[in-house]
């Protein structure tokens, strides 16, 4: 039996996009790019993700299959010289 105050296991588009802060259209872009985590139809029209898949795919930085991503990487590493901050790009 389910608690209805538990969060939904599934999200809609709308919520993912709102995860992810872009738009509707972006999420579905993404999907047909094969670079969000796999999705569940539950109809041909009705679309969800595991939010907790969803949750471990943003916590692993966003990955796409087989391709190294730093698409979702908020800041890159700071490297400190003589007291002044450096970005360390990587590659």
């Amino acid at each position: 039996m389910s608690d209805s105050s538990h969060s939904p296991a599934l999200i809609d588009a709308a919520e993912f996009a709102r995860l992810l802060s872009v738009s509707k259209p972006t999420i579905w872009r993404l999907r047909q790019d094969g670079k969000l985590p796999p999705a569940i139809a539950l109809t041909s029209q009705c679309i969800r993700w595991r939010k907790d898949a969803v949750a471990s795919w943003i916590d692993a930085g966003c990955p796409v299959a087989g391709q190294q991503n730093h698409d979702c990487e908020t800041e890159p590493p700071v490297t400190r010289h003589s007291g002044k901050s450096t970005v360390e790009l990587t590659v």
